[in-house]
């Protein structure tokens, strides 16, 4: 039977209300100080004396919130369903063999090293430290489990394997194979991974090393593969090998973690991690009350035009990237197979309005997928101009239709990339184009898209520095497809791109690649920004980045 407070010693009572006040740090705003008196309301009064003595009265968490604009989506680490908030909260509580940072150097994480003699077959040696955070150690078990049930037919999977031997075009095992070709377990902290033809080793750094996050065979090992996709994991994943363990998921809200005290490498400095989601036009307000201490890229951007504003806080740092992934316009070309309706389309865009009107200068205008600092950018390439006339006369000449609609999906939470597409909307209207203008969270504007349910998209992909992933989709045999794009040249050019290991030859490959997408346009880029990097001053280590954002966010840190 609970007992009242009101039976407890008047001293005792003004302890507890005093604890319950003092032991709250900075907590994103999610703890209950009364649910604490309450709890120490159930002790006796002897036992509630002998803990607030014992606890240090002011001592505060070290907690840091980061803000976002989209809620994620899943926290399944095997089908991220190429949600950037997904990623975000999943890069804190799962590492990958390698990490990454803004040098483009690859790092070790769960692996100590990855090397290859002949860039076929790659011998991977994880660290004999690693564990999960339920204190069971990390082996190559977990590994052969991860890439046997992620690659397996019937459950669903981002991965991106189809260059290891012994998947198909598809990057899954055939229907009935349990085994795959091109894993090689040799102990419980060495494996090997062969590819079907020689490949550059940082497509294999970057698309296996560092994107394949794994699964605890510990957990899963018994759980039938035809029930995983709906298994409770994944919507709780309590067992992971990140800095990070996850405490609390509330969607549209935030997303909680805490320090995860059994990892393997030097244990995280802070408390807890919030994700905070929250309009992207609050950003800038909460940045100055101190209710997040910093945005997140690319799911938590300020706009450009709040720079002056973000300069002027007191309590706040900030600087600007350097060109970003572009955001992006996708063509369904089953759709519109006429390249003059495209081409057309991309004379009706006045981007370079956008850029100097919206963005203030702070972005540029390409054609292509890959940024401008890519060192395979192809910048031979001269963009389309904006040139109503011609959009109208390659209409003309394409017999279009004036009256069929052409619907525009755009993603919501990205303002910048909202008034953009605004614009755009207008430029296509100006030249003859019906627009069906229709607006969706990320997660439901993906499924209309895999479902063929469009003829235009905006929205911006990952940023890589391995080129061939840029172009993996316009490849007609991968099932990632979703534009429909289908060229025998482009195919025959992705193939020799992956697998080409001299740099020469592979500029040669991107730039004729780069040119004939320019040419019949399955793609087009609005522009690619300097995205605004903001971070309170009381963060010691820790701030938005492009890339490698949290490959050392066990070392951030918050001055008390």
């Amino acid at each position: 039977m609970k007992r009242s407070i009101r039976y407890l010693p008047a001293m005792l009572l003004i302890c507890l209300l005093l604890a319950a006040c003092s032991s709250n740090g900075n907590n994103g705003g999610h703890s209950n100080g009364a649910g604490e008196v309450e709890a120490a309301a159930q002790e006796t009064a002897a036992e509630s004396a002998t803990e607030e003595a014992a606890a240090p009265p002011d001592v505060k968490e070290k907690v840091v919130t980061i803000g976002i604009v989209n809620s994620p989506i899943t926290l399944n680490q095997i089908n991220d369903q190429g949600d950037s908030a997904s990623k975000t909260v999943q890069a804190l509580l799962n590492d990958a063999l390698l990490d990454i940072n803004t040098s483009f150097e690859f790092l070790p994480k769960l692996a100590d090293s990855v090397e290859t003699a002949d860039n076929q077959t790659y011998v991977v040696k994880l660290n004999a430290g690693a564990k999960w955070n339920d204190g069971q150690p990390f082996t190559t078990a977990d590994v052969k489990y991860t890439l046997l049930t992620a690659l397996h037919p019937k459950v669903e999977s981002s991965f991106r394997l189809n260059f290891v031997e012994g998947t198909d075009d598809a990057g899954k095992l055939p229907e009935g194979q349990t085994e795959l070709a091109g894993l090689k377990i040799v102990d419980d902290h060495t494996f090997e991974i062969k590819t079907k033809t020689p490949i550059d080793p940082n497509i294999f750094k970057e698309t296996f090393a560092t994107k394949v996050y794994f699964l605890p065979a510990h957990v899963l090992k018994d759980v039938p593969v035809d029930q995983l996709n709906t298994h409770p994991y994944f919507q709780k994943p309590e067992v992971t090998i990140g800095p990070f363990k996850f405490a609390d998921f509330r969607k549209d809200q935030y997303t909680e973690v805490a320090r995860n005290d059994n990892y393997y490498r030097p244990v995280a400095k802070l408390d807890k991690i919030f994700v905070k989601v929250l309009p992207a036009t609050n950003l800038v307000a909460q940045l100055q009350t101190g209710d997040i201490q910093l945005n997140s890229l690319p799911v938590g951007l300020i706009p450009i035009t709040e720079y002056e504003k973000v300069k002027a806080l007191d309590n706040v740092n900030v600087d600007s990237s350097g060109p970003s992934e572009p955001a992006e316009i996708f063509f369904n070309t089953k759709a519109l197979p006429n390249v003059k309706v495209r081409q057309a389309i991309a004379y009706a865009l006045n981007r370079q309005l956008i850029v100097e009107q919206l963005l203030k200068g702070q972005a540029e205008v390409i054609d292509g997928s890959v940024p401008s600092d890519n060192p395979y950018y192809n910048d031979k390439l001269t963009p389309y101009t904006y040139d109503p006339d011609k959009a109208k006369a390659l209409l003309a000449e394409s017999g279009w239709d004036a009256k069929k609609p052409l619907r525009f999906l755009i993603p919501v939470g990205n303002k910048v990339r909202e008034q953009a597409a605004d614009i755009l909307v207008q430029n296509l209207t100006d030249v003859g184009f019906k627009i069906d203008v229709q607006k969706y969270d990320f997660g439901t504007l993906i499924d209309k898209v895999d479902n063929q349910q469009y003829e235009l998209t905006i929205f911006n992909r990952d940023y890589y520095i391995e080129p061939s992933n840029y172009f993996s989709l316009f490849e007609s045999g991968n099932g990632n497809n979703f534009i429909l794009y289908s060229n025998p040249r482009v195919d025959e050019l992705i193939r020799q791109g992956a697998t080409e290991p001299d740099s020469a030859k592979r500029h040669v490959i991107y730039d004729e690649l780069q040119q004939i997408l320019h040419d019949e346009l399955p793609t087009i880029s609005v522009y690619s920004e300097k995205r605004l990097q903001a971070v309170a001053k009381n963060v010691l280590v820790g701030k938005p980045l492009n890339l490698g954002m949290f490959n050392r966010v066990n070392e951030w840190d918050l001055a008390q």
